[in-house]
């Protein structure tokens, strides 16, 4: 299974969504068309509390009429990109990944402190799952 997850950003206050997410959003549909993956897991708890939803929550309403509903996964505990991994693997694995590509903005994706690929990757190792390969998806049409 290609399994495509997506990492949330900090909600506004009033739960709309910062520019940020909305790209990330962007980058999602642009990635579903593209490379069909068989489930998209939206990976984000609620890190603001005033806004009252989780970030996967916001993504999946985001997401309604662009991505099928029973393609989206949402994961709605998560508050770090640590945690994004650590609470996404396992649902990935339940679903037998044979691939994970991680979907997130550039500056996000191609940082060196807590990278997501290396989180995911490490996650992934823990698991007992290594060979699965995690890819990044940073820009449409990528």
């Amino acid at each position: 299974m290609k399994i495509a997850v997506v990492l949330g950003n900090r909600l506004s206050d009033d739960a709309t969504p910062t520019r940020v997410l909305t790209e990330r959003i962007g980058l999602t549909v642009d990635f579903y068309k593209r490379h069909s993956p068989d489930f998209v897991i939206l990976s984000g708890g609620m890190a603001n509390p005033k806004a009252g939803v989780s970030e996967a929550g916001a993504m999946k309403k985001m997401l309604d009429g662009l991505i099928p509903e029973d393609k989206l996964i949402t994961e709605s505990e998560s508050l770090t990109t640590r945690q994004n991994a650590l609470y996404s693997v396992p649902i990935a694995l339940k679903l037998n990944a044979a691939e994970i590509t991680v979907i997130s903005s550039p500056e996000h994706i191609d940082r060196r402190y807590l990278n997501p690929i290396r989180l995911f990757r490490k996650t992934l190792k823990k698991h007992g799952a290594r060979h699965i390969p995690v890819y990044a998806y940073k820009k449409c049409g990528e």
